[in-house]
């Protein structure tokens, strides 16, 4: 029994971990797919094509639940390393007295047992610090795609478009949103996109090896950028099928 208890305390953290992470990528997903159904608040419909853009493809509208899960588990972490650990420290000293020839010293027992929790904190830090980088330079890429867009008095039309298309392609991935196939426009909730078809010069579909399998990206050559922008696929006939449609527009 008490070594089921111990393994129950050192796995506890982890398996928080693990299902907050599965649960924060479920509702990411649920979130994107709304908005690719357009599934949003009408006062969202009713802003101008440059804050209805921004509002809907910036980050952290979908990464929401990955900041508050992250900012949960470092607190539950936090409060479970300090207080664990002062207690198990205050059991240790009780059996140093006990047995004053174990050669193990408390705070080294702490620290043995509290390993995983630890290293799980300095992770947890790391992937929300990363994460607000990321934050910070993906708005200001979409910033800039919403500005070029609007010089080319784009912005108004990929609206409409937006709206008004209920061709989704489904891409199989869980981190990355559905595909919006509109009459004029090519839509990508995440990573964000906003392509007009007239600025597409070719797309391939590039396979590549992974130890979970194979995955698909449409690889797009644009005439109006020659930054490189690529959207995974799960399925080979999936991808296919989209770059054909995107092609013959």
């Amino acid at each position: 029994m008490t070594m089921f208890g111990m393994i129950g305390e050192i796995m506890f953290i982890p398996l928080i971990f693990i299902l907050s992470i599965f649960l924060a990528l479920a509702a990411r997903k649920r979130i994107m797919r709304k908005t690719v159904f357009v599934e949003v608040d009408e006062n969202l419909k009713d802003l101008g094509p440059r804050e209805f853009f921004y509002n809907i493809l910036k980050i952290e509208r979908a990464a929401n639940p990955i900041y508050c899960i992250e900012i949960f588990l470092l607190i539950v972490d936090t409060v479970y390393i300090l207080f664990g650990g002062y207690l198990e420290y205050l059991k240790e000293l009780e059996f140093v007295k006990e047995y004053p020839d174990f050669s193990i010293s408390p705070i080294t027992s702490v620290l043995i047992k509290f390993g995983i929790p630890i290293f799980l904190w300095f992770v947890i830090l790391f992937l929300l610090l990363f994460a607000l980088f990321m934050r910070k330079k993906e708005n200001k890429r979409i910033f800039k795609m919403l500005d070029d867009l609007d010089e080319g008095n784009l912005l108004t039309y990929a609206k409409e478009d937006f709206i008004n298309s209920d061709r989704i392609v489904g891409t199989g991935i869980m981190l990355q949103s559905d595909l919006k196939l509109g009459n004029r426009y090519l839509f990508c909730v995440y990573p964000a996109y906003i392509i007009p078809y007239s600025w597409i010069y070719d797309v391939k579909v590039d396979k590549f090896l992974s130890r979970g399998g194979n995955y698909y990206s449409l690889k797009f050559t644009l005439n109006k950028s020659f930054d490189s922008i690529q959207i995974f696929f799960a399925k080979k006939n999936i991808a296919e099928k989209a770059r054909d449609f995107i092609l013959k527009k």
